[in-house]
């Protein structure tokens, strides 16, 4: 019998009931043991996407090298797939199972999202990365769903969210009845990103700060670490709060000055975080309502004098500032420009700077002023900026 979280699954495999799938990419999801006409719905779903995408990749090679022009049609169909690989993924995870797919094919799909256009064709990107298309291996799976411990006890994992090289998931831990939270890097990573995956839980492993993300352990075997576990981002706990009465200026600023404290300790510690996001500062709620910030994802955290991005020239983050020409001369300025996109964020829920009218605004223009020397020159600075902020009663001239 389907459960309720099972049906938009099953009702999204329907979709694949009738779908002509080539039999050279079915026999890489469903083997030798069973037969093809008879394969698995899920098996099928992922067959017919790989397929469809080896197509659009193909020719958005060829494209690249003949004119940059992605043809009207295969745009569309491209945007479709992205969507459909978006569908299938909500609904699996409802189900209670996640869709992964490998880093290479990732990148694209969220590279092309962003230059793909639905009319007319799309025009290739000139520092367009030619895509490895993969023939003769499966590029969609399954995540994991238990996870052993180290007293060979099993747990099992769910789905709290997925990127571009890694997936997490949290777990309740029966020895400590806590629960913690599991990131593992995605099958077919290449031998940098392994390197930049651990570099990561490196990085994380040296800190010791409240309102910095702990890590626990690092498995080798699958590429894995264990951390604190954080019940929401930053983006989901203010989108969720933002009209509520009690989240008010006060709890708004506790929440900034958390966030401004762990990025000053980084920076005192050397560390230039390179992709401050709504969705890479983390929220652990506790059942009194009061929260703690947590930073993480530390992917492209730069470490002072670190050589791994000696060659990287390649503009990479969430939120980029507009005065920085090369990635491996990322300095603590190029975080700060970022801070002011947060404030306007936790404060207001607003995505986009606030004008420099009010207090507040002016601090947030500070931050993410266009001329560098102009900004703040350290976080301390906005701290204390932020700390002497004053609430106005209603009815006041700000």
């Amino acid at each position: 019998m389907t459960t309720p979280n099972g049906r938009p699954l099953e009702r999204v495999l329907r979709l694949y009931n009738d779908r002509e799938i080539d039999a050279d990419y079915l026999e890489l999801y469903v083997g030798d043991q069973e037969p093809l006409n008879s394969a698995d719905p899920l098996k099928r779903a992922f067959a017919s996407i790989h397929q469809r995408l080896d197509i659009e990749f193909d020719w958005m090679n060829y494209k690249a090298r003949n004119g940059g022009h992605f043809n009207a049609d295969n745009s569309r169909s491209l945007l479709g797939l992205i969507d459909e690989v978006r569908e299938l993924r909500t609904a699996m995870q409802r189900a209670g199972t996640s869709l992964t797919l490998t880093p290479e094919y990732q990148r694209v799909l969220d590279g092309s999202e962003v230059w793909l256009v639905s009319s007319g064709g799309s025009p290739i990107p000139e520092d367009f990365t030619p895509v490895l298309v993969e023939k003769y291996d499966p590029v969609i799976g399954l995540s994991d769903t238990a996870l052993e411990l180290a007293d060979h006890s099993k747990v099992n994992l769910t789905v709290v969210g997925n990127g571009a090289y890694a997936i997490v998931h949290k777990f309740v831990d029966p020895n400590y009845d806590l629960t913690f939270a599991r990131k593992k890097l995605m099958a077919g990573a290449d031998e940098r990103d392994i390197e930049r995956f651990r570099r990561e839980y490196e990085i994380m492993k040296g800190l010791d700060f409240p309102y910095v993300l702990k890590v626990y352990r690092y498995n080798q075997e699958e590429n894995s670490y264990t951390m604190e576990f954080c019940d929401s981002t930053l983006e989901q706990y203010i989108k969720r709060r933002n009209n509520q009465p009690t989240f008010d200026f006060h709890f708004r600023r506790r929440i900034a000055l958390q966030f401004l404290f762990g990025l000053n300790y980084l920076h005192r510690s050397g560390i230039c975080h390179r992709d401050l996001s709504r969705k890479n500062v983390l929220i652990h709620e506790y059942s009194s309502q009061a929260v703690t910030v947590k930073l993480s994802d530390f992917g492209l955290a730069k470490p002072r004098d670190s050589d791994f991005t000696r060659v990287e020239t390649e503009i990479r983050g969430t939120i980029v500032d507009p005065t920085l020409d090369i990635f491996k001369d990322f300095a603590p300025i190029n975080d700060i420009y970022v801070v002011g996109f947060m404030l306007s964020f936790i404060f207001k829920g607003v995505q986009q700077l606030l004008p420099g009218s009010t207090p507040l605004g002016e601090i947030v223009q500070k931050c993410s002023h266009s001329d560098p020397t102009l900004r703040y020159q350290s976080v301390l600075e906005i701290i204390a900026a932020v700390e002497n902020l004053e609430i106005k009663p209603e009815g006041t001239p700000a």
